[in-house]
C-alpha cells in the first residue's frame, strides 16, 4: 500500500529495465492485437516470432557483454533498477529516497554516507529524467561517479527501440567502469 510512500500497488511497474520480461509481454500484445485484427492475426503473430528470435539472440549478447558489470555496487534515487540488477547481478547498497517517491531529506542523506563507508557504491544510477541535485550531493561526498541511464526507448539518444535500450543501457554502464566506450 502507499504507507510506504509512492509504492505502486499493483507492483513494481520498472519491468521493462530486464529483457527477460518481454517475450511474456509480447505474447500478449500479439494475442490482443490478432483479437481485435482477425484478418491480419498471422502477421501479428509472425511478427512476434521474429521479434523473440532476435531478442533470444541478443539477451545472449548481451549477457556474456556484460559480464564485467557483476557484482557493481550501486545507489539509485528510486528502486526502479532491480530488475536490471536482478538480470545483470548488480547490488543496489542504498536508495537516495528514504521512501518511493519521497524526496531525500538532510538526515536520510547523511545516514546514507555514513552507511556507503561500511558498503561503498561505485556508482550512483540516474535514469534521464530525475533530478540530480541528491545524486550530485551524494557523488561529492562519496566519489561515487553518476551514470544516468536511459530507462525506456526514448531515454537517450541511443535508446531509440526497445533492443537499443539494452545495449545503450549496458554500454554506458560498461564505460563508466572502463570496459568498453560510451555509445
Amino acid at each position: 500500500d502507499r504507507s510506504m510512500g509512492d509504492v505502486h500497488p499493483a507492483g513494481n511497474p520498472h519491468i521493462q529495465t530486464d529483457p527477460r520480461n518481454l517475450p511474456r509481454i509480447a505474447e500478449a500484445i500479439a494475442q490482443r492485437m490478432a483479437q481485435l485484427d482477425p484478418a491480419n492475426g498471422a502477421h501479428y503473430k509472425q511478427r512476434n516470432t521474429e521479434f523473440l528470435q532476435r531478442l533470444q539472440l541478443a539477451v545472449t549478447h548481451w549477457e556474456t557483454k556484460a559480464a564485467p558489470l557483476k557484482g557493481l555496487r550501486f545507489v539509485a534515487m528510486h528502486k526502479d533498477w532491480s530488475y536490471l540488477a536482478r538480470w545483470l547481478g548488480l547490488v543496489q547498497v542504498g536508495t537516495l529516497e528514504p521512501k518511493p517517491g519521497l524526496p531525500p531529506s538532510a538526515a536520510h542523506l547523511a545516514k546514507l554516507v555514513e552507511d556507503l563507508k561500511q558498503q561503498p557504491a561505485d556508482v550512483i544510477l540516474l535514469a534521464a529524467y530525475q533530478d540530480r541535485k541528491a545524486a550530485e550531493w551524494l557523488a561529492q561526498r562519496t566519489g561515487a561517479p553518476i551514470i544516468e541511464l536511459p530507462f525506456t526507448v526514448g531515454g537517450n539518444e541511443f535508446a531509440d527501440d526497445t533492443l537499443g535500450l539494452y545495449a545503450a543501457t549496458i554500454d554506458t554502464l560498461l564505460a563508466a567502469i572502463g570496459k568498453a566506450p560510451a555509445p
